[in-house]
């Protein structure tokens, strides 16, 4: 059985966890019943939260909470037998991060990536991340990039170096930048050599909008499946498809020449 990996745009509840939690099950088992070959499902960034009043995070919330949740949702993968991406706080050492947490068909969190490339509105709420290390699943070597990290092409080609696979690109990138958006996943692509599935938020968060438009490209960072609307739904492809290489032969040299230029 062919493999398929999808992309999810949604909205959520400010601060309701455990109604959040309900939500991402709810579309789990659904994209499941609609395609039983999908193996891969990623959510946006800060999903399980939301992206308003980041302020109260440590107030409405704690990562003893978050793990509780996470489980219900990984048990829930552990079912279905699928592979997902959740946007979602974590609570570190240094302070609050905003991760992705890879969970896995064993109903584990296997990995967690937290942004590296913070804006101004997140500095004084989050640490950003220390490290992006590869995370070798069942679907392939994945590389995670979180909103603002996709419009940086050396993190693509740092991943790409390390031998990526595949591209996780998970945002609540908001409107009226969705022509931005769409550069920066593509881009990513093209400069590391490497498919992405990217998954952006719908709906507003107080004064923010955000743009949706989850899709997903190939190597040579052309989109292949896109949300057309700004409803909830999800865009799914084939995972030959999309790592399919054969386009690229003879031309695009960045990663060759950036591993002899470092």
């Amino acid at each position: 059985m062919e493999k398929y990996v999808a992309a999810v745009q949604m909205d959520c509840v400010t601060g309701a966890v455990e109604e959040n939690t309900i939500h991402i099950i709810q579309i789990l088992k659904r994209m499941k019943r609609e395609n039983e070959a999908v193996t891969l499902i990623v959510f946006p960034e800060m999903i399980l939260y939301g992206y308003e009043k980041l302020e109260k995070i440590s107030t409405d919330c704690s990562q003893i909470q978050l793990e509780r949740n996470l489980k219900k949702i990984a048990e829930t993968c552990e079912k279905l037998k699928v592979n997902a991406v959740v946007g979602a706080p974590y609570f570190g050492e240094a302070g609050i991060e905003n991760a992705l947490y890879f969970l896995d068909t064993n109903g584990k969190v296997q990995h967690v990536y937290s942004k590296m490339h913070l804006i101004e509105e997140e500095k004084n709420i989050f640490q950003p991340g220390k490290a992006c290390k590869i995370c070798e699943t069942d679907v392939g070597k994945l590389g995670f990039l979180v909103c603002w990290d996709s419009a940086f092409p050396e993190m693509a080609e740092k991943y790409a170096l390390e031998g990526a696979e595949l591209f996780i690109i998970s945002a609540a990138w908001e409107n009226p930048y969705e022509r931005q958006w769409e550069l920066a996943v593509c881009g990513s692509s093209f400069s590391g050599d490497v498919p992405a599935i990217a998954a952006n938020r719908i709906g507003k968060d107080g004064n923010v909008e955000f743009a949706g438009h989850a899709m997903i490209t190939d190597c040579l960072g052309n989109v292949l499946e896109e949300a057309k609307s700004s409803q909830e739904s999800y865009v799914i492809a084939e995972l030959t498809r999309i790592t399919n290489k054969e386009e690229r032969q003879g031309f695009g040299t960045q990663i060759k020449e950036k591993s002899v230029l470092i």
